[in-house]
This record gives C-alpha cells, sequence and structure tokens, in this order.
C-alpha cells in the first residue's frame, strides 16, 4: 500500500522557472532587437518584430527556443561570394527599405528589376559582411538570468517538497497509517 501512495504525489509545476524563462526569453529578444538597430539592420523591421520565445520544461531539461525569419543567419554570419540571393528577396528589400538610385551616364533611373539585378550581383561578387545581433547575446542573457533560474528551480521544488508532506499527512489522516 505504501508504494501505491507515493505513486499518488503529483509533477512539479514549474511555475515559478517558467515565468523566468519567460522574462530571460523576452530579454534576449530585446537586446538581439537593440543589436540590429545598432547594426542598422533593419530595413523592414520584420525579423525584429517576428522574433519570439518559446518556453519548453521537460522532465530532465529546459529549453527557451527563439523563433527568428530564415533569413537570420545570413544577417548574422553574412554571405559569402558567389551566388545570387533571390531576386523576390532583394525586390522585397528595396521596397522596404528606402532605396536611392542614381541615374546612369544617359539620366535615366533604373527600374526595380534593374537595381534588383544591380544589388544581387554586387552581392553575389562580394557577399555581405555578418553583422551579429544573435549568439553575441546568449551568453551575456544566460549570465544575466543564472541566479533568477536557480532561485525559481529552488521555490518550485521547495513548493513541491510541501505539497508532497501535505499530501502524505493527508493519506495518512484518512487511511490512519503511520
Amino acid at each position: 500500500m505504501a508504494n501505491r501512495a507515493q505513486g499518488t504525489f503529483g509533477t512539479i509545476k514549474w511555475t515559478n522557472l517558467r515565468r523566468v524563462l519567460e522574462e530571460y526569453g523576452q530579454y534576449f529578444i530585446q537586446a538581439a532587437r537593440n543589436d540590429l538597430g545598432a547594426n542598422k539592420s533593419y530595413a523592414s523591421g520584420l525579423l525584429g518584430d517576428t522574433m519570439r520565445s518559446i518556453v519548453q520544461i521537460y522532465d530532465d531539461h529546459y529549453e527557451v527556443d527563439i523563433e527568428l525569419q530564415d533569413y537570420w543567419y545570413y544577417v548574422e554570419h553574412g554571405r559569402r561570394p558567389g551566388k545570387f540571393p533571390p531576386p523576390n528577396k532583394i525586390k522585397e528589400w528595396i521596397e522596404i527599405k528606402p532605396v536611392h538610385p542614381y541615374p546612369d551616364a544617359k539620366g535615366r533611373m533604373p527600374t526595380i528589376d534593374q537595381l534588383t539585378f544591380l544589388i544581387g550581383r554586387k552581392i553575389a561578387t562580394d557577399g555581405t559582411d555578418p553583422r551579429p545581433f544573435f549568439e553575441k547575446n546568449i551568453q551575456p542573457t544566460y549570465q544575466h538570468f543564472q541566479t533568477a533560474i536557480a532561485l525559481a528551480i529552488d521555490e518550485d521544488l521547495a513548493e513541491y517538497i510541501k505539497e508532497m508532506v501535505l499530501e502524505r499527512d493527508l493519506y495518512q489522516t484518512l487511511f490512519g497509517i503511520a
């Protein structure tokens, strides 16, 4: 009978840990957005505006995942010369960012398609420089929250132990087991 009673104890709720990890995710996103602005990598704002943190707590570990636009990697690490970037993405960028082309020798302004080709060729020839905003914030964010994470785990474990003791005492009282 004692084994069955031990099996009835609830699971750890991790409410404090979840709260701290959600703050962690928001703090990280804000730091990354700040760096995007400092790097002048905020053409449309889409990359920074669509970042989202997802907190997952498992039996043996926890994770804070950050959802990003697919092109984050090229902003973070740059792009080597070689291939043309997708023209539709360059065209979107031109329409969002205020690109002011210069007239050619005959005074003609390039069309959006011509401008797309010229920018794409420049990227294919020279690549792009990295503009770090993501990986550089991982360690500082963790260091900032390290103590808060440990305290949240301690609080959640203390609450779990308190609930276990109360449940055991209630079980003993109801069934007269010492």
